[in-house]
């Protein structure tokens, strides 16, 4: 409550100053107190739930190094649109999650989460969004709860004070030409329909709710898939270009790991005309000074994000691309071995590219 002068009526001194050091902060561009980063907020409050993590408990950033700069890039307030291309297993969904929760906990407003189809809608809503909010305090405390009477809280709807969270599909032109809404967020673009219906571009019909707020945030995630034919590098290409580079332990260059980069030495044998490898050494080759590193020495080695098109910052795009070599779950021999598994096949082959590798297809 704010102390007043009983016979003016005005504010006191005290009070002035707290108000102008509150304004003084909003002109320096500080943050107050009260204020998070998404990634300090998750570190904060955020606690993995069972269901959709192998390591339960409280989220630590330091885990995934490569994720606090595409987080942090949602709460920064020069930053609209953010396109996250990458492979499996390098915890996408969870900064996703992260966003989610930052906006239910400190800046609330109506959220769109687009999947490609409403069976994947509510697949993610059982499986990571309701977990979430169950097991992170600061969030169940706000999301009411499901099994009330009066709860406006179902499988593709949840409500907290200051918004509404609302998951569909892509095909659902209704629910992404209707209603004006501040955050919109994209789960597996390149699994998209090309058209909500006869509406159009889905991606584009859901942007347009944003229009009248100064403030609203995109987040357009995927899979990489089919060269040429990838809406997601397409929005790649439309941002700041960002590789995650590790800094190699001979001559301090900083590149992105490709497979291409890899070498292995394998054992081939064959049961029931079924052929069998096991990995019996990797080996990682510097681009740049081609020293020979192994896949320890180079998890060790320090990392960041390099941008190919920094410009694209000053029209508040950020892009990242991120692949499975930098994951501290999928080690590369798994990567070989799925490798080594789909040769001579070419749809098997495509998803390790994709998948595996964070790269296009093309036959």
């Amino acid at each position: 409550m704010k102390k007043r002068n009983k016979q003016t009526g005005t504010e006191t001194r005290e009070e002035l100053d707290r108000l102008n050091a509150v304004i003084a902060r909003a002109l320096s561009g500080m943050k107050p107190p009260n204020d998070f980063s998404v990634s300090e907020w998750a570190d904060k409050k955020r606690r993995l739930s069972p269901e959709a993590s192998a390591e339960t408990g409280q989220w630590r950033t330091s885990r995934t190094p490569y994720l606090k700069e595409p987080m942090d890039a949602f709460s920064d307030p020069k930053v609209r649109r953010i396109v996250i291309v990458s492979s499996s297993q390098v915890g996408k969904s969870e900064a996703i999650n992260n966003m989610i929760g930052y906006v239910v906990d400190q800046d609330p407003g109506s959220i769109l989460f687009v999947h490609p189809t409403t069976v994947d809608a509510k697949e993610y809503s059982k499986l990571r969004i309701a977990p979430m909010f169950r097991d992170s305090g600061s969030l169940k405390s706000k999301v009411a709860d499901p099994k009330s009477r009066t709860s406006n809280n179902t499988i593709l709807q949840k409500s907290y004070p200051g918004g509404i969270l609302t998951l569909c599909g892509s095909t659902e032109a209704h629910a992404l030409a209707s209603k004006p809404i501040r955050y919109v967020f994209g789960d597996e673009r390149d699994r998209w329909a090309a058209s909500a219906g006869k509406e159009g571009d889905p991606w584009k019909l859901a942007m347009a709710r944003q229009i009248t707020f100064y403030n609203a945030k995109a987040v357009e995630v995927s899979t990489p898939t089919i060269k040429n034919h990838s809406a997601i590098a397409d929005s790649f290409s439309e941002g700041t270009m960002e590789r995650w580079c590790v800094k190699c332990p001979h001559c301090g260059g900083y590149h992105d790991i490709q497979f291409s980069d890899i070498r292995f030495d394998k054992e081939e044998t064959a049961v029931n005309n079924k052929k069998h490898y096991k990995i019996t050494a990797i080996y990682y080759i510097c681009p740049e000074c081609a020293a020979v590193s192994s896949e320890a020495e180079i998890k060790r080695q320090p990392a960041k994000w390099i941008a190919e098109n920094p410009s694209a910052y000053e029209k508040g795009v950020r892009s990242f691309w991120l692949n499975s070599f930098i994951s501290p779950w999928a080690s590369w021999e798994s990567s070989i071995l799925e490798y080594l598994e789909a040769l001579g096949n070419s749809a098997k082959m495509q998803v390790v590219y994709n998948t595996r590798f964070g790269m296009l297809w093309e036959e």
